[in-house]
């Protein structure tokens, strides 16, 4: 069977398989308060309110309850939890119903949000005064409730929206609806039957399919945004006595920002960013899930990070009080491996050579779908920061008209391929959409033809709809899994362009090199076939600050904001007769599609006060003669530009293989690919160029044990490849080596 067919084939499976196994909707419980808490929870809250770990939240509740009429209800409600006030209590229950009434909404974007707090605030005064409410307070409740439902984005009943991501897989289902779903159920079970059934017939399916990838996929903003709504029902339905509702692999899903967080405290760019807002030398925070995630599972690393990134701001302190764990000890985030692969459906690698000031990190992606909404269309991008963004995202998910979601700026520009450091392949007849709303960028296809994304789960599976983009060929990294040499993802990316294309891959080799001078190099290896020699083929990368070009090299500094890094391109394919290296950008240029700048009116001089890193440079690479096959080899060192440093870098050319050797002062370093990127058993023989003691990575080997020998000496190497990565690597001295293969797998 095709591995395509099979993968979609295994992934309907699980899908009916985890349909089979959904337990029936957890009952609440015929008890109050059940919501958020139980009786047992209610008794450990004095020792909660005195916990000195909390004392900060507890300050938190006070203040904030002095300010506003609203967090005052709900904090009043806790203290009847505790000590219990019948006059008290009505005066509570009067007051909340009173903002129930008063509660509109209002005439501008997003406003169902304040709405669907506002139906929190009623439920949690209905559950946990529920001893103290009338007949007649429960009916009125209940009223305002199904009121403030009805002004939800999703509709009432909620069947508006998507399950997978979108505005209804945030709180407006998750949190508002179920909860105040659980708080009515006795006196009008609808509410709870229609929220709760969505979430366990569409939002928790989705969720259990990819949570095992240990990633989310709505970019370094909306990702961590949309994830902390997931966590809403891990303790609701938990606190009712379900359990776990999901995949345990949610936990570490916010590893993900941990291994994306860069010195400074922010996230390599992904999808649309909207914590440009965030001043330089500012974290950027991750809404409390990365908090809940660790309380509830134990985890001290995630802890440890969450603390860094989100201080105690970040999760509404009414829930970190109820939910945070305050005796779960931190551990440190650097006893982490510096490479960690998120699995499918995304296919990402994220490789580090450490976790302090001057850490290299490298971005390698493959995407196995593509969920759209704020994910972009960047298969097989990368980026590289070292002292600064080297490679970068470009574009701006901010300014007016020209800078709100769907506008010219982000259909044209920011939301493509064009944007990223990928690959373009430009069919200058080629169309992007019927409605002629999208331009040509020579980039990947549209999902679903229009970029709209999948309500469910069934819709992101099915084939017609074309949400499938790539599929990982290979990955690991070794030969020390805690701190590797060398980090390897290789992944097929012909299913995220149009029939333009008949193959496009791209392979990554991130290397460690444990060089002071020279920390780290990125090798990236493509392989383009167009269905016309004459489509031109496009090898990107973004830069912050104008690159300078030396014939079939270039340099990328970062100065601002004293930052330090520098990046030094190597072209090694195409060969220096057939490549043509370009730098694109500067003013009147920064968004440049094929003749027309897509400008974003963001005021520059907001610009330079907040996090914004739009990328206004490119370098594109192209072959210059005309050819339905062409191969992308290239070398990206880092370097200090302040005491910069270059390691002479060669091809190197080996029968079906192509390759290149790094030398540094204490070693050589050798990686060979296979061109067409297919799995083999042949003989592999190569000449390492050096008097140096080798480090050699070759890939695309097929499982198995392998011997290498090197001619002229007794020399031989064993080492064992494994079907994930189908790399071998040796260590040896300079000479000619045969590799082959001794047992198959």
């Amino acid at each position: 069977m095709h591995p395509t067919r099979t993968l979609l084939a295994a992934a309907a499976f699980l899908l009916t398989f985890l349909r089979a196994a959904d337990p029936a909707i957890p009952v609440p419980p015929p008890e109050h308060p059940r919501l958020y808490l139980r009786a047992t929870d209610v008794a450990k809250l004095p020792q909660r309110l005195a916990h000195p770990v909390l004392a900060p939240v507890v300050a938190r509740l006070e203040r904030n309850a002095a300010r506003s009429p609203q967090a005052r209800v709900e904090w009043q409600a806790l203290q009847q939890l505790v000590r219990p006030d019948a006059t008290q209590a009505r005066i509570i229950i009067a007051d909340t119903l009173a903002l129930l009434k008063k509660c509109e909404l209002a005439d501008r974007q997003d406003a169902c949000r304040e709405t669907g707090r506002m139906m929190v605030t009623g439920a949690i005064v209905y559950d946990w005064l529920y001893a103290r409410l009338t007949a007649e307070d429960r009916r009125t409740f209940i009223t305002e409730l199904v009121r403030l439902a009805k002004t939800q984005e999703c509709g009432y009943p909620p069947t508006r929206g998507g399950s997978v991501t979108g505005h209804a897989s945030e709180a407006m289902i998750m949190r508002d609806m179920i909860s105040a779903g659980i708080a009515i159920h006795d006196e009008e079970p609808e509410m709870y039957r229609l929220a709760a059934g969505r979430f366990f017939r569409e939002h928790r399916p989705a969720r259990n399919w990819f949570y095992p990838g240990g990633a989310y996929h709505q970019g370094d903003s909306y990702g961590a945004h949309r994830y902390s709504w997931d966590l809403f029902p891990l303790f609701i339905f938990d606190r009712l006595g379900a359990g776990n509702v999901y995949n345990a692999a949610q936990r570490f899903v916010p590893y993900l920002w941990v291994y994306t967080t860069r010195p400074d405290g922010q996230r390599l760019r992904a999808g649309d960013t909207f914590k440009h807002s965030t001043p330089w030398g500012q974290p950027w925070n991750e809404f409390g899930g990365t908090l809940l995630t660790a309380s509830y599972y134990g985890d001290g690393v995630l802890l440890s990070h969450a603390l860094k990134q989100d201080g105690a701001n970040s999760l509404e302190p009414i829930f970190e009080l109820l939910w945070r764990d305050p005796d779960l000890p931190s551990q440190p985030v650097a006893s982490l491996p510096l490479s960690r692969y998120f699995g499918s459906p995304f296919g990402w690698m994220v490789a580090r050579t450490g976790w302090g000031e001057d850490a290299v990190i490298a971005e390698l992606k493959i995407n196995e779908y593509n969920f759209a909404n704020h994910q972009h269309l960047d298969a097989g991008a990368f980026q590289l920061y070292a002292r600064g963004a080297l490679a970068l995202d470009s574009g701006l998910y901010e300014g007016g008209s020209s800078g709100n979601y769907g506008s010219p700026h982000h259909k044209n520009y920011y939301w493509r391929t064009i944007a990223h450091n990928s690959l373009l392949v430009y069919d200058p007849a080629e169309k992007f959409s019927s409605k002629g709303d999208y331009g040509n960028d020579g980039g990947q296809r549209l999902p679903r033809h229009t970029r709209s994304e999948a309500a469910t789960l069934e819709a992101l599976l099915a084939p017609d709809n074309g949400y499938r983009t790539g599929r990982v060929l290979a990955h690991g990294f070794g030969p020390d899994a805690q701190a590797p040499a060398y980090t390897l993802l290789q992944g097929d990316i012909t299913a995220a362009y149009s029939k333009k294309v008949s193959a496009v891959t791209r392979s990554f080799v991130f290397l460690n090199l444990k060089n002071t001078r020279v920390p780290a190099a990125l090798i990236v290896f493509d392989r383009v076939v167009s269905a016309d020699p004459a489509f031109r083929k496009f090898w990107l990368l973004h830069a912050q600050e104008e690159p300078r070009i030396d014939g079939p090299r270039a340099t990328v500094n970062r100065t601002e904001h004293d930052a330090r890094g520098q990046l030094n391109l190597d072209v090694l394919l195409p060969a220096a007769d057939n490549a043509d290296l370009q730098k694109i950008g500067g003013r009147g240029k920064e968004y440049w599609v094929f003749g027309t700048n897509w400008a974003n009116d963001v005021d520059p001089a907001r610009e330079a006060r907040t996090s914004h890193e739009t990328g206004v440079w490119r370098l594109e690479l192209s072959p210059k003669h005309a050819a339905a096959e062409d191969l992308f080899l290239t070398v990206m060192q880092t370097t200090d530009r302040t005491s910069p440093a270059r390691l002479p870098v060669q091809r190197i050319d080996a029968g079906e293989r192509v390759g290149c050797v790094l030398t540094s002062d204490d070693a050589t370093w050798l990686v060979l690919l296979r061109k067409d990127n297919a799995r083999s058993a042949e003989r592999v023989a190569f000449t390492a160029p050096s008097a140096k003691r080798c480090r050699m990575l070759l890939t695309d080997l097929a499982p198995g044990r392998w011997e290498a020998r090197r001619a002229g000496a007794g020399e031989v190497v064993a080492f064992s490849v494994e079907l994930d990565s189908g790399a071998g690597w040796l260590e040896g001295a300079a000479g000619d080596w045969s590799v082959t293969q001794v047992t198959s797998r």
